[in-house]
């Protein structure tokens, strides 16, 4: 039996070729996601590992509950001493680390991708895990260093004069050298920059503070044994933990908050390419299945089984399965590489380690690439079994018809319904974000199936429609084309049905996307009422002293400057605070009030009044006149009675309070977006470029923008991470191209001889290739008609799911045009291999053919 599945396969090795490939790009997209998050969570064990390895425990102070806008608030630098005095300790050190960006020649030094900027002061050589390269580490006033990375990114020079954005404005520094820290020269694509204790403290509001002290034991003493000694000393609200453990602590913060999306978001687009190849597979071992029904005649006629006949054919696609997936998993390297590169490419640099295959991915990408072949072949080889042994000497004998055919329409239209139920309970089910995601993805796969089985019943009106300008154009061979589309409408329908998916998800994005930037730049136009906008590169909060510059600007009538701090709420759980100031509220905002709310409850939030959204009170069942409990991450708690209700599911979601309740629960004081009305008939952009002076001379990490501005850069934004998601989706559409080639190929090798006739009366080589192009477009037309028809209403059961969430519905007709034209220029470039074998087959050789 395995001679004769092996020699099976190689007897259709091209077949078997464009099959692997289907399987080979979905396992290299699987090992992929795991050798590169693998990689991303080594290098940051290394890097953190490597920067404590000269200490032994590190105090830190204690929070309620982590928050990456508001790390560890700072402590007493008193606490310094205590520890130095702890019996055991040889050796104790404060450090400042806050956020503050690097100024050359005017310009703001930005991170990549989103990582931070961060200033931490230098500490002793003993301690010190940063090692200088060029020059020197700081050690006097106004001297830093830079990371390796960006000293060479920005072409710096040792002794330049530079500028550091800091709390109280911009300070002109000199640059004394470049560094790594331990063995490398990037962490993330963070700008670091090192500075002395004690500018560090002057610069951001740290004068008698630390945010880390590190500590160093005494010979024959362990970091565990020295941590439980400081511990004892310490009050509780400060946390001590040893080297090891803070490293670790670094090291899952980071990775895990890197690879809590970014690991499912790749192994999603792994099962769609997985997944359109699981209908090639079955598309293709249908098709071989039905040409080779004298070959299954005769193995039944020489007394093979039933049983024999499905085992053939499943150990075929066994067989297939296990070289196309460890084809796969070396092919996984390259994979991890790429989209790396392409976060490189987009500004999203991350730290990665060696290359290394952990045991796990290598099960993973043969379990999940051999079951995937294998099932999806489940169901011809069963076809296979029906053969019955007289097949073996009739001249085009076909495939009997399966038993559960005649169900095939009530069995998709229960599928595609069951997939729009499981859509909408996953949207109004109330289940977390990680179980709504699996019943969506399960839900859109029912769908998917339901609509490739429904297709075969619909592909002959949808190819007469769209063969008919082909038909027009080319007369005869168009004609040819739309007829072979039409000749076998469930090969169609299962060929089209692997391009519409990869379309259909594309879609989706595309209109999800055009909806998320109405739903935004809808929500800017109704609630903000400035004319200027502020905000940084990437929405860090800025120093509070740029308010003063603000308000002091002629032509400037009122400003907001907002704080948006992660609290917890009883009842609510996990919320935003947003923060506003009273006074001007009523001139700056325009709230969409709820119920007898009205402007008027501005004046009486105080330190104890909140305004909630619609959203929030309906979760919870607060109505007005209800106390409810804030409490920050620093620890700090207050009660708050609810004034009234406003819907704004977009700006302000959660809770708003004054800015002096804020200030009460010691919320740190700098805002992250301002917003500025200016007086009526003022020259706007006059007095944005005035704004933008100043902002640069003081303040050169905060943009002055217009109302038009922000919404361009938060569009520019969407648009960023759609061709990241549209790259990642490419995968699978390259698969379904592969899939039009395998099934055109194969469905030249089964009209061989009426090629070969057609070649006889006259028809020239061209006119063969046209006809296996214009079949090809047809195919491919349908799948992206379908594709986009499925995509639209995924996007508009999300977002009629997701209406009290503010996201809107928008049909971006442009760009699905755009994807219907490129489904004919894949259709085009499909053909370009089935043609040329068609157009090539000698007239007398075809009519030989048996």
């Amino acid at each position: 039996m395995l001679r004769l599945i092996v020699r099976g396969i190689l007897a259709r090795k091209l077949r078997t070729a464009l099959t692997s490939v289907a399987i080979v790009l979905g396992v290299a997209m699987v090992a992929g996601t795991f050798i590169l998050t693998d990689q991303i969570n080594t290098a940051f064990d290394d890097i953190f590992e490597t920067g404590n390895s000269k200490i032994d425990a590190v105090v830190s102070r204690q929070t309620e509950f982590d928050s990456f806008d508001d790390p560890a608030p700072p402590m007493p630098e008193s606490v310094v001493d205590r520890v130095a005095g702890v019996d055991g300790v040889a050796l104790a050190e404060g450090q400042v680390s806050a956020q503050g960006q690097l100024v050359v020649d005017g310009d703001v030094v930005s991170s990549q991708g989103g990582a931070p900027a961060i200033v931490v002061s230098n500490v002793s050589p003993e301690i010190n895990p940063s090692v200088a390269i060029e020059g020197r580490l700081p050690e006097n006033p106004g001297e830093v260093a830079v990371i390796k990375d960006v000293f060479d990114r920005e072409d710096l020079q040792v002794g330049q004069a530079v500028g550091l954005a800091t709390a109280v404005g911009t300070q002109p520094v000199t640059l004394v050298g470049t560094f790594r820290y331990g063995d490398v020269e990037s962490i993330g694509g963070a700008t670091v920059v090192l500075v002395t204790l004690g500018d560090a403290q002057r610069w951001f509001d740290r004068d008698g503070q630390v945010t880390n002290v590190f500590a160093t034991a005494d010979p024959g003493i362990g970091e565990n044994d020295l941590a439980n000694r400081i511990r004892a000393v310490l009050p509780a609200d400060l946390e001590v933990e040893t080297a090891a453990e803070n490293a670790q602590a670094q090291s899952d913060d980071i990775s895990g908050e890197i690879s809590g999306f970014l690991t499912p978001a790749l192994l999603a687009f792994a099962g769609v390419a997985l997944f359109v190849g699981a209908f090639i597979i079955f598309n293709t071992f249908s098709i071989t299945v039905a040409q080779r029904v004298r070959e299954f005649g005769m193995i039944r006629t020489l007394g093979a089984s039933r049983g024999q006949v499905m085992r053939n054919v499943v150990g075929e696609a066994l067989l297939i399965g296990i070289v196309a997936s460890l084809v796969g998993l070396a092919a996984g390297v390259g994979i991890a590489w790429g989209i790396l590169a392409l976060f490189d490419a987009i500004g999203f640099g991350l730290p990665a380690a060696g290359i290394e295959v952990a045991p796990r991915t290598i099960v993973a990408a043969l379990l999940v690439g051999v079951v995937v072949t294998v099932v999806a072949a489940v169901g011809p080889a069963l076809r296979a079994t029906r053969v019955p042994p007289i097949a073996a000497v009739q001249e085009g004998a076909g495939l009997p018809p399966g038993r559960f055919s005649k169900y095939t329409p009530y069995l998709a239209g229960v599928l595609l319904a069951a997939g729009i139920a499981l859509f909408v309970y996953g949207l109004a089910g109330g289940l977390g974000a990680t179980e709504a995601l699996q019943v969506l993805g399960l839900g859109a796969v029912l769908v998917f199936l339901g609509v490739g089985a429904l297709a075969r019943f619909i592909v002959r009106p949808l190819a007469r429609a769209i063969g008919a300008p082909i038909e027009a154009l080319a007369g005869t061979t168009g004609r040819l084309a739309r007829a072979n589309a039409t000749r076998n409408t469930a090969r169609t329908a299962a060929t089209a049905a692997a391009l519409m998916i990869g379309v259909g998800l594309v879609a989706f994005v595309a209109i999800f996307a055009a909806g998320l930037k109405d739903s935004f730049t809808g929500a800017i136009d109704r609630t903000l009422q400035g004319d200027l906008i502020l905000q940084t590169d990437n929405f860090t909060a800025f120093p509070a002293a740029a308010e003063q510059v603000v308000d002091s600007t002629p032509g400037v009538r009122a400003s907001q400057f907002l704080r948006f701090p992660e609290i917890r709420t009883d009842p609510g759980g996990s919320q935003f605070l947003n923060t506003i100031d009273p006074a001007t509220a009523s001139e700056v905002f325009d709230f969409d009030w709820r119920g007898d709310a009205s402007d008027a409850l501005f004046a009486r939030l105080g330190r104890d009044g909140a305004l909630i959204e619609t959203n929030l009170a309906d979760s919870t069942g607060l109505n007005t006149g209800d106390r409810f409990t804030v409490t920050t991450n620093r620890g700090e708690s207050a009660q708050f009675t609810v004034l009234g209700e406003y819907r704004d599911p977009v700006l302000f979601t959660g809770i708003t309070v004054s800015s002096e309740a804020a200030d009460a629960l010691d919320v740190p004081p700098d805002p992250s977006v301002g917003v500025v009305l200016l007086d009526e008939g003022a020259d706007v952009a006059a007095i944005q470029r005035q704004l933008t002076e100043r902002m640069d001379a003081d303040f050169p990490t905060v943009n002055v923008q217009s109302n038009a501005e922000f919404k361009e850069e938060f569009e520019g934004q969407i648009d960023q991470l759609l061709a990241l998601l549209y790259a990642l989706l490419a995968i699978s559409l390259i698969i379904s191209l592969f899939g039009i080639v395998n099934a055109l190929v194969l469905s030249i090798y089964e009209r061989t001889r009426e090629i070969g006739m057609l070649r006889a009366i006259g028809t020239t080589r061209r006119q063969m290739r046209a006809m296996v192009r214009y079949e090809s477009i047809i195919t491919a037309v349908i799948g992206g008609v379908l594709g986009i028809l499925i995509g639209i209403l995924f996007a508009w059961v999300l977002t009629q799911g997701l209406a009290d969430q503010g996201i809107e519905f928008a049909l971006p007709v442009g760009t699905l045009i755009i994807f219907l034209v490129l489904a004919i220029v894949a259709g085009v470039l499909a053909a370009v291999l089935p043609a040329r074998r068609a157009a090539r087959l000698k007239p007398l050789d075809a009519l030989h053919f048996e």
